[in-house]
């Protein structure tokens, strides 16, 4: 089964954004990981207590939060990722390959410490997307 979701990332406010959309919606957050809780250590100076990935249900779908890193480039109002995952592998891999045709591949598609198979491109429209397991 594949399903598409909505990755917001932030400039290092993203408990604001929790706490406030937990009110506005009157809902709760899930879970919380921050960056200094990252297997194998921190690869983000200065990042320690920011948020590296929050989710949160809002109208019954799963929103997901990230403080961006430094490198992320991040610009206000071109703050928000898609998030593809799949658990077809071979999908997943054509997915990545076509969307990066004529745009940046930001991550290779490769294992990390949160999915067996992981990438982020930005497509040649200038839309980011998570590509993953």
């Amino acid at each position: 089964m594949s399903k598409l979701g909505l990755f917001l990332n932030f400039d290092g406010n993203c408990a604001d954004v929790l706490e406030f959309y937990a009110k506005a919606f009157e809902t709760n957050h899930g879970m919380i990981m921050r960056y200094a809780d990252t297997p194998g250590g921190n690869q983000v100076p200065g990042y320690d207590d920011k948020i590296m990935y929050a989710d949160m249900i809002i109208g019954g779908e799963n929103v997901m939060f990230s403080d961006a890193p430094p490198q992320g480039n991040y610009v206000a109002g071109n703050n928000i990722c898609l998030n593809y995952s799949s658990n077809d592998t071979a999908s997943l891999q054509r997915i990545f390959d076509a969307l990066a045709e004529g745009g940046a591949v930001l991550m290779p598609m490769q294992k990390t410490f949160f999915s067996e198979l992981y990438g982020m491109v930005e497509d040649k429209f200038g839309i980011f997307w998570n590509i993953m397991v």
